[in-house]
């Protein structure tokens, strides 16, 4: 007789089964897991969107800035080990156009969903109201205009305001230069007649008396005709406004048409290529800026992190439109940080800033939006800064 098993279905094998159940508890948790991880990489991830002139005649200010704001990327992703933010830089070159910001604003906010935005130079002003519309935290750097600050909650700044740069510059020509008649040699945009208004008006309040003024375009080189009208007017003081490497020959062309005033200036007088190129003409010459110093080896903690990072980066010391882009992204990490990414929580961060000490010294956010850090004078010795008596 033959042992006979019926065809059909057999009992399963045990270790078959718990295969199986091993399986699909694994396949269970580690969806769920993966899933919350990417939850949580979401929630933690935080949109910096960024717009300014990478190419045209201010790129390199665009460019400075980007270099500050990658140090900080860069000090932010080796300090922070517990990875409580993700930060997602997004660059937009507006090319110098100020008719690019709104189309870069309006992807960067559409298509990237970024809580906050960085803009830099020309253009801010018509993010104004989309930002309060859009409830998105606008931080504006190197831009110095007047009417950036204070019309709305989602507006700061992280710059020199034209207002207290050019009152500073002002008061001190007047009180410690004696200089009692002046010109305004500016840049004919926004920020030109920003500089030279709020010069004109503490000027003129302080006893002076603005007796020319004359504007150029950005691209300009040449300003002989100008200084010819500044040198007939025979002032004591020629205030300079504008930026970009052009304005290196504003000194040397006043100088040559026969002016012999005292000349004074804003920061962007102060970059290395600049001096270089007005040479000898620019000697003698105050500007204002903030009140850090890298020469000299002085300076906090945080001043020092900043520059031997650069110039472990970039082999050079950082200049000034560097630090800004530096703090600016310090200072939007921070609020997050402490209040979150949500725009209301980051606007609400920003806000409560008061006393942090960074690259520019310490800083605290006004009432009004602006950033708040000293100003100093300094004066052109022989193609180098020392501080002005």
């Amino acid at each position: 007789m033959y042992n006979y098993k019926p065809y059909g279905r057999t009992r399963p094998n045990k270790l078959w089964v718990i295969s199986i159940a091993i399986a699909t508890l694994i396949s269970t948790f580690g969806l769920r897991y993966l899933f919350g991880r990417q939850q949580k990489t979401a929630a933690n991830n935080f949109c910096v969107g960024v717009i300014l002139p990478l190419t045209g005649n201010s790129a390199y200010i665009g460019q400075s800035v980007k270099n500050g704001m990658d140090i900080a990327s860069a000090d932010y992703a080796k300090q922070d080990a517990s990875k409580q933010l993700h930060l997602q830089l997004e660059y937009s070159d507006t090319g110098g156009d100020a008719a690019k910001v709104v189309t870069a604003y309006q992807s960067l906010v559409n298509i990237k969903n970024c809580p906050s935005i960085i803009a830099v130079q020309e253009g801010v002003k018509a993010l104004i109201p989309l930002a309060e519309q859009d409830k998105r935290v606008l931080l504006a750097t190197s831009v110095p205009d007047n009417g950036i600050t204070g019309k709305n909650p989602w507006v700061f700044r992280f710059f020199v305001s034209a207002e207290s740069d050019a009152s500073t510059m002002a008061d001190y020509a007047f009180s410690k230069l004696n200089l009692r008649k002046g010109a305004i040699l500016y840049v004919n945009n926004s920020t030109g007649i920003s500089y030279r208004d709020s010069f004109t008006q503490k000027f003129s309040k302080l006893g002076g008396n603005i007796i020319e003024a004359q504007a150029f375009n950005p691209d300009d080189v040449d300003f002989r005709t100008q200084a010819l009208k500044i040198k007939q007017a025979a002032p004591d003081a020629v205030y300079i406004v504008g930026y970009g490497k052009s304005i290196a020959n504003i000194p040397i062309q006043l100088r040559e048409a026969g002016v012999t005033a005292t000349f004074l200036s804003m920061g962007t007088i102060s970059q290395p290529e600049i001096l270089q190129a007005a040479g000898e003409a620019a000697n003698g010459l105050y500007y204002t800026t903030a009140e850090f110093a890298t020469d000299l080896n002085a300076g906090t903690p945080e001043l020092k992190q900043f520059v031997d990072s650069y110039k472990s980066r970039f082999g050079t010391n950082p200049v000034f439109f560097e630090f800004f882009g530096y703090d600016s992204l310090k200072l939007l990490l921070l609020a997050a940080k402490r209040g979150g990414t949500e725009p209301e929580k980051l606007r609400e961060g920003m806000s409560a800033i008061a006393n942090i000490p960074l690259a520019v010294g310490n800083v605290s956010v006004g009432k009004d939006g602006n950033v708040q850090f000293p100003i100093v004078v300094r004066k052109i010795v022989d193609g180098k800064w020392t501080p002005a008596p």
